[in-house]
């Protein structure tokens, strides 16, 4: 009785927190909404990538959107040798590109600060630890806290400054988008290590750490992800539906959480591919494919996570 009155009420809070949420996305952007409602269908996203891959700057409410001027021919000391064709032509067919890696001083720079600044609970922004300080703050405040961010690093970080400026990464999402992109998310985060009852509550409220979903945060968008730790299928794997983005069952458009039983079901066991790779590996994704995280059990996992876009509605300030 016990576990359906806490299941009940986890309910309730997240679609509480979903209003709340989607309501000053709103206020921020009424494009989000039409966006939201469209976005999520073939005929919709297709309207929408043609409006604004043609139309980049233009705004059916009338609010000027920011010209990003990018030069996309400057040289990257990041990836010098990254083949920009072939990982847009491995997202198109497949929906990721698994071919970055990060050079070791720049993974240095950035676990310097990552072990140094202080990180935010998800959902917690009166709570604030170091790395070492977690579990003393887990214990003195008696919180699972399963997902920590970095809420200064671009501000703080010039290795994340320089990560998120590089010219060849926004060079794919520009000839992936057909637009100029926008940059929409930069975040660094920890997943750490939470007993099974905190992460089943989380797939209660259709937690992405644990349901595979597709993300609606634009028309078409394109996210990069860098692991900051060495990761396997135990720590924190990020893992996706190949293919999932250009064809699905009908009712997965609707329906954005499904079970890995309904996703094998239908897609496969073979094309679920689970994405591991040591400290500065990286990868390309198409967030509209179905994917979703591991929960760690042996060891937590840092990640950056970058999202260019259309449209910046204003959903990660």
């Amino acid at each position: 009785m016990v576990i359906i009155i806490n299941s009940l009420r986890f309910q309730i809070k997240a679609i509480l927190d979903k209003c709340v949420r989607y309501s000053k996305i709103v206020r921020t952007d009424r494009r989000w909404l039409l966006m939201f409602i469209i976005g999520r269908h073939p005929f919709g996203r297709a309207f929408g990538s043609f409006f604004y891959s043609r139309y980049p700057y233009r705004n059916l409410f009338g609010k000027n959107r920011q010209l990003e001027i990018l030069n996309f021919d400057r040289h990257s000391l990041l990836f010098p040798s990254l083949d920009i064709e072939l990982a847009v032509r491995s997202i198109e067919q497949n929906g990721y590109y698994l071919g970055l890696k990060l050079p070791q001083n720049i993974v240095t720079e950035l676990l310097d600060y990552a072990y140094s600044a202080e990180i935010q609970p998800e959902d917690l922004a009166h709570i604030k630890f170091k790395y070492a300080e977690r579990e003393r703050v887990a214990g003195d405040r008696n919180l699972d806290i399963l997902i920590g961010n970095y809420i200064n690093a671009e501000i703080e970080c010039e290795a994340l400054n320089n990560l998120k400026k590089d010219p060849q990464l926004r060079a794919i999402a520009a000839r992936y988008l057909k637009s100029n992109p926008v940059l929409v998310r930069c975040q660094m985060g920890w997943t750490f290590i939470g007993d099974a009852r905190a992460y089943s509550q989380k797939g209660e409220l259709g937690s992405p750490t644990i349901l595979f979903h597709y993300d609606l945060d634009d028309y078409r968008a394109l996210k990069f992800f860098f692991y900051l730790t060495d990761v396997n299928s135990f720590s924190g794997s990020h893992r996706c539906v190949a293919g999932s983005h250009r064809k699905r069952k009908l009712v997965h458009y609707l329906k954005r959480g499904q079970s890995d039983r309904e996703i094998i079901d239908f897609y496969g066991e073979e094309n679920i591919i689970d994405i591991c790779g040591l400290a500065g590996f990286g990868f390309a994704e198409d967030p509209f494919c179905f994917h979703r995280g591991s929960p760690p059990v042996t060891s937590p996992r840092l990640m950056i996570q970058l999202e260019f876009a259309f449209n910046d509605y204003g959903m990660w300030n």
